[in-house]
């Protein structure tokens, strides 16, 4: 666990949860709730004065001030947490199959950072650096191309961390609309229409519904009622990948998760994935977390 916060979290949400530090008091949170239960996210106050939240899939309930007010965050919308003067504790309800990214600094990170680059974090402002702030918006494309990518990287060796640092600056230029440049969408010309990123949302939900069998592409696009090329172009750039690698890593976080759970055989949880063989379900792990499914067992 980080040596800079003090974590009261709930056993059994370690199992749903990665904390990743960046730098000290720059930390990241991915939330992966497979479980067909709600969860709760609980922890003691820190030193955490600004908290980004993003849910990519799924519903996330906040509750604030004690517990008096609730803020429902559903898919593909954030919620940004700052309070100047006292330090701010999370406590969150994750409904099932939801997917979450958090960035949470300190104030001393935060300049930090603006220091180093020319970000105008407008709520830091000498007019408003004293004022509390909860304000909740739905993303835009680009933010949830940056978002995936950002939740889609394995962090191997040090130029991971360098993208990632990379990648949130990018985010937050796009999040404050402070630094002009090329948006993102103009990979993708098609990602400017909006009906057509609806679809492609629509496309990603009828994957994970089927993960066992899932549609071939050109199946999908006829059902989501989009060209194969803008299906394929368009997922690629809010996903951060093709659409067959997305639903494979999806399967096997998945079934990392039921390892986790401790219920279910490396057999019973092959077949739950849709391998036609366990062994095929042991290559695909290994492959992707350097380890067999019982070596990962052993090591919980």
């Amino acid at each position: 666990m980080s040596k800079f916060y003090n974590w009261n979290i709930y056993i059994i949400m370690s199992n749903f949860f990665k904390e990743i530090n960046i730098d000290e008091g720059f930390l990241i949170l991915k939330t992966l709730n497979t479980s067909d239960n709600n969860i709760r996210y609980n922890t003691k106050k820190k030193q955490l004065h600004i908290q980004f939240h993003f849910t990519l899939d799924g519903n996330v309930h906040f509750h604030i001030i004690k517990g008096t007010h609730k803020l429902e965050i559903p898919a593909t919308h954030s919620l940004l947490f700052f309070n100047p003067k006292n330090l701010i504790p999370i406590d969150a309800v994750i409904s099932p199959n939801t997917k979450m990214l958090s960035i949470l600094l300190s104030l001393e990170s935060i300049h930090k950072l603006l220091d180093d680059f020319a970000i105008d974090f407008n709520f830091l402002r000498p007019q408003n650096k004293h004022k509390k702030l909860y304000n909740r918006r739905p993303l835009t494309a680009n933010e949830l191309i940056i978002l995936n990518q950002i939740y889609n990287r394995e962090l191997i060796n040090k130029f991971d961390y360098i993208y990632i640092k990379a990648k949130i600056l990018e985010l937050f230029t796009y999040y404050f609309d402070t630094i002009k440049h090329q948006p993102a969408t103009d990979k993708c010309p098609n990602l400017k229409d909006a009906r057509n990123v609806e679809k492609i949302k629509r496309a990603k939900e009828i994957l994970v519904a089927n993960i066992n069998e899932p549609p071939p592409v050109d199946k999908l696009a006829e059902q989501v009622g989009l060209p194969i090329n803008i299906l394929k172009n368009g997922f690629r750039e809010i996903y951060g990948e093709p659409v067959y690698k997305y639903i494979l890593n999806y399967k096997l976080e998945l079934g990392r998760h039921l390892l986790m759970s401790k219920k279910y055989s490396v057999k019973e949880i092959s077949y739950q994935m849709g391998y036609s063989a366990p062994t095929h379900f042991v290559v695909a792990f290994k492959k992707k977390f350097g380890i067999t499914p019982k070596k990962y067992i052993k090591n919980l």
